[in-house]
């Protein structure tokens, strides 16, 4: 059991123009005998402003949720009807969430014996936090957001010279009507017969409505490169970073009591390893020639001792 939500699958909003406050309202009604507490949460909160956005209900009591558009939002979102049509509205992606769970007695006593608004808030918000913790039963109530405009307000400010999708609206009925009553009479007063003023405003409907699409896929291709160019320059960072990390690691790891120098090739690296280890390969090969042409020198008849200038305790081939 849960708080019976009104409206219970969408809520709607009315848009018009002046300086009247859009809004909508939410009933939560208590009809159990449990106490509960409430929050409200939308995928919009810079656009809505609810009060209140949590509270509780105590058995057969209900809490009325007042939620309003943000002026410049609606201003918007008539502008965008104005310039497109009915079809910018129907795509709104707008949600609310009302969450509700069952509260103790005491808990509803001892909060709302604090009386002051912010230790109220203070404590809900302490209590949720402790239920998603604790993944305590919340019942969940989605609502979708519609929008809808009261026209008759934006002809009473349009009547003048309004551009956008209501003002050609406007100027086609009124040339519909001409069409149909003073056909006869003969060009209008710019000079132009009704069914050409009416062809020329259709052609520049659709000129109109093909800029403002333009218009909307340029700025949309604008926000793909931007984040493409902030996406490559992290990028770069994070591989500047790495690579000076390891220049860095490089240079300070000890090698034997020393330190590699900053650019050295594989190979230098490998050499100074293997110094420090024994013989070069050129101290190897050095030794590998003296010894092979002292063995041809020795198999020539030659004197061992003459080679290794007497160092060495040989025999003499004469004694054999």
């Amino acid at each position: 059991m849960s708080l019976t939500i009104t409206p219970d699958k969408q809520i709607g909003f009315t848009l018009s123009r002046g300086d009247q406050a859009t809004k909508s309202m939410l009933t939560l009604a208590n009809n159990t005998g449990d106490y509960f507490a409430f929050k409200v949460k939308t995928t919009q909160p810079r656009r809505y402003l609810v009060r209140p956005n949590q509270g509780l209900v105590k058995p057969g009591e209900s809490e009325e949720v007042t939620i309003i558009l943000v002026d410049k939002d609606k201003q918007m979102l008539l502008t965008d009807f104005e310039q497109i049509g009915p079809g910018a509205l129907e795509s709104s992606k707008d949600k609310f969430l009302i969450q509700s769970c069952k509260v103790e007695e005491e808990f509803y006593n001892t909060t709302k014996a604090k009386g002051s608004a912010k230790d109220l808030a203070e404590a809900l918000t302490t209590m949720w936090q402790k239920i998603s913790a604790e993944k305590t039963l919340v019942s969940n109530t989605k609502l979708q957001v519609k929008h809808t405009v009261d026209t008759q307000s934006l002809s009473s400010n349009n009547n003048s010279s309004s551009a956008g999708y209501g003002a050609v609206q406007q100027s086609a009925d009124r040339i519909r009507e001409g069409m149909q009553g003073t056909s006869q009479n003969g060009p209008g007063s710019e000079g132009l017969m009704p069914e050409q003023q009416f062809k020329n405003d259709a052609n520049l409907r659709k000129k109109y409505d093909e800029l403002v699409a333009f218009s909307v896929n340029l700025t949309a291709e604008r926000d793909i490169l931007n984040n493409a160019l902030e996406q490559a320059k992290r990028d770069l960072n994070r591989e500047m970073a790495a690579r000076m990390s390891a220049e860095d690691s490089a240079v300070r790891a000890p090698s034997g009591g020393g330190r590699t120098k900053p650019g050295a090739t594989a190979g230098q690296v490998e050499e100074k390893k293997a110094g420090k280890k024994g013989f070069t390969f050129f101290q190897l090969m050095l030794v590998a020639v003296i010894m092979f042409f002292a063995g041809k020198y020795v198999g020539a008849g030659g004197n061992v001792k003459a080679v290794f200038g007497g160092a060495t305790g040989g025999v003499n081939p004469a004694e054999l």
